[in-house]
């Protein structure tokens, strides 16, 4: 028999140090959860003579973008290993060795040297909120107060694997379609600013009269010419009008208004908005948190301003004794089926499970708009590129056709 230390939380959340005795680490820790802990740290004997002790909290800073991709995968491999047996912080140091992106690595790193100090993974993860948000740092916490951690870190696996499938669907769906921008743009800039004041040079030195499209041609080539840096000016106060106003509440409600009024694009924004929200209030539902506290967390999860504004007035109204369905029905955005829904499982008590059937519904639908969205916009892109490119070819060669070859006689 070896002589095993670690460090657990009691039920309470006090931390609790201590040693005993068992054949392997695994075995040590089912002993240690077969007392009521929660094992955060199991090491061996001359492990722990050798341990130089926790390393000072320090603020990471994020030299490399860390992707949703890590993110779902840290979460999938820590579950599998806590769900295994291994202590947190072995864990969490396995986990370090292994994750390819040293931004992530860092901050795991941090993680484990917090928790090991007594921290919660909670609170260890909430003080990188670039990295962990505030539904992960929530979830994580009632999977610690629950003692179902694995089972959550599963849920949050699922959760941001979803969310990284459809960010992959709608870079492959937009793929094509920029695609034939970028060509198209390219193309027209060519025949511009390469091939056409050739052309026109010599349309020039003649004495015969040009056809309107080419003399409309010419004229918009030479405003271009003379004028380029003044379009560059006027572009980039544009763009920084737009920044400005997505800076300010007044000014982001009024752009988050004509994008959810846009047809078809309104209507693909708003679902997946609608899905994000009742994906995420129902995981945090299901995982034990207040309705109050995780309505504002979803809050904060939704990205256009009219819808959160909707979803914020209902903590207000649940204190005054309405429910969510209620609250929503007074809106225009949640259609009625989605609120008819929401009433069910607020009447059976299952209101997470029928939020999370919400989401799915929605995501799909979602999915479906995509594909519709991307077919419509590939023709109308060539048709419109096409148009511009035709246009400045005809305008071209109109003179050529047109052309007395008596006229140098």
């Amino acid at each position: 028999m070896a002589i095993f230390y670690y460090k657990a939380k009691s039920s309470n959340g006090a931390l609790e140090t201590g040693q005993i005795d068992g054949e392997t680490i695994q075995q040590a820790t089912a002993k240690i959860q077969a007392k009521g802990l929660f094992p955060l740290l199991v090491q061996t004997e001359d492990d722990f003579k050798n341990a130089s002790g926790g390393l000072a909290s320090t603020t990471i800073k994020v030299r490399k973008r860390i992707r949703i991709d890590d993110i779902a995968t840290f979460n999938r491999q820590l579950a599998d290993l806590i769900g295994s047996g291994i202590p947190l912080v072995k864990a969490l140091n396995v986990l370090q060795t292994q994750t390819a992106n040293p931004s992530l690595t860092a901050i795991i790193a941090q993680v484990s040297s917090d928790v090991s100090g007594g921290d919660s993974l909670a609170d260890a993860m909430a003080k990188h909120p670039t990295v962990f948000s505030k539904l992960f740092v929530a979830m994580v916490r009632s999977g610690e107060a629950g003692g179902m951690l694995d089972k959550v870190l599963e849920r949050l696996a699922d959760f941001t694997e979803r969310d990284a499938e459809t960010r992959a669907k709608l870079k492959a769906a937009l793929a094509y379609p920029v695609f034939l921008v970028v060509a198209g743009s390219g193309a027209i800039l060519i025949l511009m600013t390469w091939v056409m004041p050739k052309i026109l040079d010599v349309y020039k030195q003649t004495e015969q009269a040009l056809p309107g499209p080419t003399q409309a041609l010419l004229s918009i080539n030479e405003f271009i010419t003379s004028w380029w840096w003044a379009l560059i000016i006027l572009f980039g106060i544009i763009i920084g009008v737009i920044i400005n106003a997505l800076k300010r509440p007044e000014g982001k409600t009024f752009i988050d208004k004509i994008v959810i009024k846009t047809p078809l694009f309104g209507s693909i924004v708003t679902k997946q908005e609608i899905a994000n929200f009742a994906r995420t209030l129902g995981s945090l539902l299901h995982n034990g948190v207040n309705i109050i506290a995780a309505l504002e967390i979803v809050h904060g999860v939704l990205t256009n301003k009219v819808i959160a504004d909707e979803v914020k007035r209902i903590p207000d109204s649940i204190k005054q004794g309405e429910g969510v369905s209620a609250t929503l029905s007074k809106g225009h955005i949640f259609p009625p089926v989605v609120v008819n829904m929401i009433a069910i499982g607020e009447e059976t008590g299952r209101l997470d499970e029928v939020l999370v059937k919400i989401a799915a519904s929605n995501e799909m639908e979602v999915n479906r708009q995509m594909k519709t969205l991307t077919s419509l916009m590939e023709p109308l892109i060539l048709v419109i590129m096409g148009g511009i490119v035709g246009f400045i070819v005809i305008a071209m060669l109109m003179p050529i056709v047109g052309m007395d070859p008596t006229s140098g006689e």
